[in-house]
């Protein structure tokens, strides 16, 4: 089969991204492909006759998670001849015995189940559409989910029919046939699974015929995940995933003869720790939700070696501290946070259903569990993970270091941070702090890119600015929407003009280079940063735009007592910078919020009553622009974008000031008396 054009362009971007010793690796990892493509592994992993390694969860803690997580999880079942139904990534999966392991439930096509994994032109078959749709149900969450309702109901039916499923699974994608073999993250997301379902089911429902299939498909999966792990541009949140499936599986099954890849594991979380996580709390991918993401992973590994008298570093569980310190930062009002960077909805143990708007903050409320830290506690429903790995509302849950702290993460919540706190090393200033009766939440993004050459899940967003007010996101990132098969609108939403920042001529700081990858890369920087009474003045700047037009991008934030400022200039770097045709500062609406323009200004309104106004320099005219939003993978939305356009090509200064409107008092309750009368 010869190479698409789209897939000659894919490696000739991805090779630009590597160095001289990742080039030798891929192609070793090539001959080891093409050697794999050759030889059977089936019967050489030797796990006949082992105990099972398992998960166990603690029955008790089941019944505190959440109420409505318990009904997404009886949702999933099968009841009276009826299927159940399971939600992600923006689409419904049937969940019955006569689930297509293969088929994308968009296209209705089939992936190839027969063909060697790597031999699948996965990123290039748009047709059949996102290979993320067939790997997220290929994950296995749904099934420790109908095994922990099975407990919780006392019904022994969703715990037997999970395991009818698991073994459906191994059936139908023998080793390392079809696309769901291909991805390592994949396989790491697997394995967990497998561990909570035989772990809920209990050894006692499988016989040995069961056993012996389950043994050897999480043999598979380890020898994989051993054989090919992800390195150099690709050492990101996938390496953790690979390393703490190995770790844990390793872990559980001493007898196994993982011993030395289990070591490898353990010593790859360790170094990665550092890596990934600055020094300040930040996750080195530029994006919250990646971020807890790879703390669940931490978090899991944790508590098995703390299980296993093997505890982590404490310095290892600080780092994960220091990361939930900044997460907790990011938390609204009600527990939501400014989504910035990609989401890919990406859970280590899923929740019932694929988006979980609250994850964020269930992993915050683990770590504080873990680490010993009651202060990050928020107040957030308990889900399945939590009653594996811990939560304020979850009493005696043992550190990471192995001593139980009984009784000490029973409050709901820690009190939220405030005031200004500047994460230098991971590039974000955030303000929290009541504004004209209201408690705002101001983030400022200053930060790099992303992680490593290919900076594959970042955004080009260099000084953004994303506001919440209450629990009401008001300035938003635009989303993620879909990977392999988005195309144009996943450049889109990545590109500068969707988000919060200064924009020229519609080109974006960065260079995109395909789906996860970038050609150039914008490189900003924090200037200074001065706290002052009720806020602060912070000034960053990027140089995304020096190459083209020769032209620094500086913006100022000065926060106070009734909003913000936004001084933006355009500095000329080099010998002949050019002007611009086109310059436009934008401010993306969420979809709930409203805006008009009014003598000059734009008003920003939310459920009829007004949030904040807008008033641009007299340079600037204001204009609102139809734009597209994705609050979850998979989902777009409709909405406004506040686009101030310069009106001249030469102007180089601007200026926005955004003042919060007073909030409404709320109305006085009326006397018994008088409800229900005029």
């Amino acid at each position: 089969m010869g190479l698409s054009a789209e897939r000659l362009a894919w490696y000739a971007n991805r090779l630009r991204a590597m160095g001289p010793r990742e080039i030798v690796h891929r192609v070793e990892e090539a001959a080891k492909r093409r050697i794999s493509r050759r030889t059977s592994y089936r019967d050489a992993f030797g796990t006949e006759g082992l105990p099972l390694p398992a998960l166990d969860v603690d029955r008790d803690r089941l019944a505190l998670v959440d109420g409505e997580a318990r009904a997404l999880w009886r949702a999933i079942v099968s009841r009276d001849g009826k299927p159940g139904s399971y939600h992600a990534l923006g689409q419904g999966f049937t969940i019955s015995d006569a689930l297509d392991w293969h088929r994308d439930p968009t296209s209705g096509l089939r992936w190839p189940d027969a063909d060697y994994c790597f031999d699948i032109p996965y990123r290039h078959d748009a047709g059949r559409g996102d290979v993320k749709l067939v790997w997220e149900i290929n994950r296995l969450q749904v099934l420790p989910a109908m095994a922990a309702c099975g407990i919780c109901d006392r019904d022994d039916a969703p715990i037997r029919h999970a395991l009818t499923l698991l073994e459906s699974w191994i059936d139908a994608n023998p080793p390392f046939k079809g696309v769901n073999w291909a991805s390592g993250i994949e396989l790491a997301l697997r394995i967990v699974s497998i561990l909570l379902t035989v772990g809920l089911a209990g050894r006692d429902r499988i016989d040995a015929r069961l056993a012996d299939k389950i043994a050897g498909c999480l043999a598979a999966h380890a020898y994989w995940l051993a054989r090919y792990p992800s390195r150099y541009s690709s050492a990101n949140n996938h390496l953790i995933a690979e390393a703490a499936a190995l770790y844990i599986l390793g872990t559980l099954w001493p007898r196994s003869g993982m011993a030395g890849e289990t070591a490898v594991a353990r010593a790859t979380l360790i170094a990665e720790a550092f890596r990934q996580i600055h020094d300040d709390g930040v996750g080195a991918e530029q994006s919250p939700t990646y971020t807890a993401f790879t703390c669940e992973w931490y978090l899991l590994a944790f508590a098995v070696a703390r299980e296993a008298g093997t505890p982590f570093p404490p310095e290892v569980v600080a780092r994960i501290a220091a990361a939930g310190e900044h997460l907790r930062w990011l938390l609204d009002e009600a527990a939501n946070h400014p989504r910035i960077g990609d989401d890919d909805e990406g859970r280590v143990i899923g929740s019932g259903r694929g988006h979980e708007p609250l994850y964020v903050a269930s992993i915050v409320n683990a770590i504080a569990a873990a680490a010993d830290r009651p202060d990050l506690a928020v107040a957030a429903p308990a889900q399945l993970r939590n009653a594996i790995l811990g939560s304020p509302g979850i009493a005696k849950a043992p550190t990471a270091l192995g001593d139980a702290k009984a009784g000490s993460h029973d409050a709901d919540a820690g009190k939220p941070p405030t005031g200004l706190r500047v994460f230098e090393q991971g590039g974000y200033t955030v303000c929290r702090r009541d504004i004209g009766g209201r408690r705002a939440l101001i983030v400022f993004d200053h930060g790099p890119l992303g992680y490593l050459s290919i900076a594959a899940h970042g955004h080009a967003d260099a000084l953004s600015v994303l506001l919440h007010i209450g629990s009401q996101p008001v300035f938003v990132d635009a989303g993620t929407y879909l990977y392999h098969a988005g195309g144009a609108v996943r450049d889109r939403l990545r590109g500068t003009a969707a988000h919060n920042t200064l924009c020229l001529d519609h080109a974006d700081q960065s260079e995109i280079a395909g789906a996860f990858n970038w050609r150039r890369k914008a490189d900003a920087r924090l200037v200074q940063a001065t706290p002052i009474a009720g806020g602060g003045r912070i000034t960053t700047e990027h140089d995304g735009y020096v190459t083209d037009y020769g032209l620094i991008h500086r913006r100022t934030l000065a926060i106070d007592g009734q909003g913000f400022a936004v001084a933006d200039e355009l500095v000329a770097h080099g010998a002949r910078p050019r002007d611009a045709d086109s310059i436009e500062i934008s401010f993306l609406l969420h979809p709930d919020c409203s805006a008009m323009l009014t003598d000059g200004h734009v008003m920003v309104e939310h459920d009829g009553a007004p949030l904040l106004r807008l008033t641009g320099s007299a340079n600037l005219t204001a204009h609102l622009i139809a734009a597209d939003y994705s609050p979850a993978f998979g989902v777009m939305r409709s909405t406004r974008r506040i686009c101030f356009r310069a009106t001249t090509r030469e102007a180089r200064a601007f200026d926005i000031r955004v003042d919060l409107c007073e909030a409404r008092p709320a109305p006085e309750p009326r006397s018994p008396s008088t409800i229900g009368h005029p």
